[in-house]
């Protein structure tokens, strides 16, 4: 099972600090009560559980009676509160590289599953998040709060007041749409398919007063070993119960798995290489265990164990299974030999990849849009 998602305690101060200053409420004991103290936001780098934090947003809900109280904490945001990924940003050549930076190092803040990306368009930069699974989702003011935040780190970085060109929410309005049109600075869509900004080009693309790209690069370094000391499960590990999930969809690019475990693509094969792992030996040892319990259990045919595994179709399950046994399925079902009751090490074959995959040699399902992703 994947490490409970966590969040940047000291991020969390905002919140009291709003609590305070914009309701009158005392933060102390709806912080106990979400399970932890105040004083924890003040411990750097320290962490809190997901669940504790979205307690802590429903409870602060209920204490002020405004679901859009995360509009005030966003706007109180600083550097300092976020760790290494706060002074990376304030070092950025200019916004195009602090966004990215935000990309990088989302981690740093938050472990949820997520994706994230900066795209240029016509129109400028689009910013995007999202959530893809529906256990781990976060609280809808925690969005609000950091689409808000990263809007007023740009103003800070620019030194000088900062306003997308649009916003976009996934979460339903439960207030006057006004009040988010005044606390962007710009027209605010909601049920939108992702959460993001657009920014115009110009602004997105000028020189910051605060740019030093040594530092930044110095900057870079703490916040990859923060996020690698979050990782106190091996990384194999995650990427296993990751494929597990994901197999039935033929989703299983190497790109596709580091994103789902909040990585970037380099990042991830770096940290398999140091556990002395590939990603296509990790997936074929996955797809070989697997086989072996759903061929050993009589209520799957090899059709369906095919699916499950990813392969486009049975026989290409079944030449995957000479590949690492020496022998079809069939003479295997429900009767496995003693030598294959320990961990197999299959060997790999050359072709019948996609090209995502190519450098991998790992062989994915293919013609898998229709099928149900998890």
């Amino acid at each position: 099972m994947l490490l409970e998602p966590t969040a940047l305690a000291s991020a969390l101060r905002y919140l009291a600090e709003s609590l305070e200053q914009d309701y009158a409420v005392d933060p102390a004991p709806l912080f106990a009560s979400a399970g932890f103290p105040r004083e924890h936001t003040h411990q750097s780098g320290a962490r809190v559980s997901q669940r504790a934090v979205r307690r802590l947003w429903e409870l602060s809900i209920a204490a002020t009676g405004d679901p859009a109280c995360g509009l005030n904490v966003g706007r109180r945001a600083r550097p300092e509160g976020l760790h290494a990924l706060g002074y990376a940003w304030m070092s950025s050549g200019n916004l195009v590289d602090a966004f990215n930076r935000f990309c990088r190092y989302t981690e740093v803040l938050i472990t949820l599953p997520l994706t994230r990306s900066l795209k240029r368009e016509a129109a400028g930069y689009r910013l995007g998040i999202a959530f893809p699974d529906p256990a781990h989702q976060p609280h809808e003011a925690g969005v609000d709060a950091t689409l808000l935040a990263l809007v007023s780190l740009a103003g800070q970085a620019l030194g000088k007041p900062f306003r997308p060109l649009a916003v976009w929410l996934q979460h339903p309005c439960h207030i006057e749409p006004a009040r988010y049109t005044a606390a962007f600075g710009a027209p605010v869509s909601f049920d939108a398919p992702v959460n993001g900004l657009l920014i115009d080009t110009a602004t997105a693309e000028t020189p910051l007063p605060t740019d030093n790209p040594a530092i930044a690069a110095a900057i870079e370094q703490v916040a990859e070993r923060y996020i690698a000391g979050l990782q106190t499960q091996p990384v194999a590990a995650n990427v296993r119960d990751m494929l597990v999930r994901l197999l039935p969809t033929g989703e299983v690019g190497q790109e596709t798995v580091a994103r789902r475990l909040n990585r970037s693509l380099s990042t991830l094969q770096r940290q398999l290489q140091a556990e002395g792992l590939s990603y296509r030996k990790l997936i074929d040892q996955t797809r070989y265990n697997l086989a072996r319990a759903y061929l050993g259990d009589k209520r799957f045919s090899h059709a369906e164990i095919a699916y499950l595994l990813g392969f486009s179709d049975q026989s290409s399950f079944s030449r995957a299974y000479r590949r690492w046994t020496g022998r079809s399925p069939g003479r295997t079902e429900g009767r496995l030999e003693p030598a294959e009751q320990q961990d197999h090490q299959p060997e790999h074959e050359a072709g019948g990849r996609t090209a995502d995959d190519a450098n991998e040699g790992v062989e994915v399902a293919h013609g898998t849009a229709s099928r149900k992703q998890d």
